[in-house]
């Protein structure tokens, strides 16, 4: 039996988790990935699991146990929704909810709802840290880019994530960022995780080339994930260009959407290879395991990643990988292994896609080691890291109560 099996009141089978979040479906993006594979991974283990997000008007969930929370519109494209707290119907629910932990995925205002909560209920709070609030304040729109934004970004960043008794990060990387901005809480690394199973092989082989007009010879080269300015973006379609004399049949392909890509598009026209340039838009994440498997190298340029799932997607899919230097890819990118990391130097970048293109058994080379590596990102290992934490969490507020009543006494 184990320590927190032998705890009074406390089933380790069936914890009562409460998710806060700012970002959920409909919206695709990394945290809404994570959370609902966390959510289906923590039910698949006999646990009772709450999502708090906002409310996507026209948006009806298809999973149990989602509470939305009445929320405003902030951004167009992509649409964002900001919760909106205090509300009598959001404070009714909370209070009739019993929990044995909290764990919040974002600063904003869920975020703060679940802080509130935990405290007024007494129970413990855990944080992950998955995005970098300082390479995000260009979203505040004029004044984002100041420095005196940047600093309160900082101060922000370090003040939301001290309000957790436990802090998650997806890679070292951010470890060491939170350690810098002077993080005072007990920071664990919990790597993210997939469905490994979805992605070993695709089941319509060749649908993207059939989609793209082309056989089996032209080699893809492959962007996965948000269509916005930190990615860097314009970066692969310069890059691409610059192939064209090498590779004459080889395409770049975009898949995913975003605030950028009306820009991204009107530099990929102005290039001499635009049409040899392809922008998918949203692929549904069933679909997604098919274009991995038509695609031969998986392309990163951005340097504002934390854990990207798009990655691990990669990897499991078995894809030789090409991104700019960036400390997030650290033990999913192994040099000469699986695949290359490089400045941001267009000629550099192109010499290692050129290089795997154009020697097939090295690029298989790279992308069976991708799937030998993708082993240690799957959706299991991560529940049970959650799973560890969340006992550990539950036994020191327990403590912590117990010592609370002795020196009350």
């Amino acid at each position: 039996m184990s320590v927190a099996q032998s705890s009074p009141g406390l089933n380790t089978g069936s914890l009562r988790i409460g998710l806060f979040t700012d970002t959920f479906a409909p919206q695709v993006n990394g945290v809404s990935i994570s959370l609902q594979l966390i959510a289906k991974g923590l039910r698949e283990a006999g646990h009772q699991v709450t999502i708090f997000a906002p409310k996507f008007p026209g948006y009806h969930d298809d999973q149990p146990s989602v509470f939305r929370v009445p929320s405003l519109k902030y951004l167009n494209k992509p649409p964002i929704y900001v919760a909106v707290l205090g509300t009598p119907r959001t404070t009714w629910s909370l209070t009739r909810k019993q929990f044995d932990v909290l764990h919040a995925h974002s600063p904003l205002t869920v975020g703060l709802l679940a802080y509130v909560t935990a405290s007024t209920k007494n129970i413990p709070l855990i944080y992950t840290y998955h995005t970098s609030i300082t390479d995000y304040t260009h979203y505040l729109k004029i004044i984002g880019g100041t420095n005196i934004i940047r600093r309160a970004a900082r101060w922000f960043s370090t003040a939301t994530t001290n309000l957790g008794d436990q802090v998650v990060v997806p890679s070292p990387k951010f470890q060491r960022l939170l350690l810098e901005q002077k993080v005072r809480k007990p920071i664990h690394i919990i790597p993210n995780g997939i469905d490994l199973s979805s992605f070993k092989e695709s089941k319509l082989p060749g649908s993207l080339r059939a989609r793209l007009g082309i056989g089996p010879e032209a080699p893809i080269l492959l962007s996965v994930g948000r269509i916005d300015p930190e990615k860097r973006l314009d970066f692969l379609i310069d890059s691409f260009a610059r192939l064209d004399g090498r590779f004459p049949q080889a395409r770049l392909v975009f898949a995913g959407d975003g605030s950028a890509r009306k820009g991204l598009e009107a530099r990929a026209a102005a290039t001499s290879v635009a049409k040899r340039i392809h922008f998918l838009g949203m692929v549904d994440r069933a679909e997604l395991p098919n274009v991995l498997h038509d695609a031969s190298v998986f392309l990163s340029a951005s340097t504002t990643e934390v854990h990207p799932i798009s990655v691990i997607e990669a990897l499991a899919s078995g894809l030789p990988i090409v991104a700019v230097q960036d400390e997030a890819f650290e033990g999913m990118i192994l040099e000469g292994e699986n695949g290359h990391m490089t400045p941001l130097d267009l000629t550099i970048f192109n010499e290692r896609i050129g290089g795997l293109l154009a020697d097939p058994q090295r690029s298989g080379q790279y992308g069976a080691r991708s799937m030998e590596l993708s082993r240690k990102f799957s959706i299991e290992e991560q529940v049970r890291a959650l799973e560890d934490l969340y006992i550990e969490a539950i036994l020191q507020n327990w403590r912590g109560k117990g010592v609370m009543r002795l020196l009350r006494r």
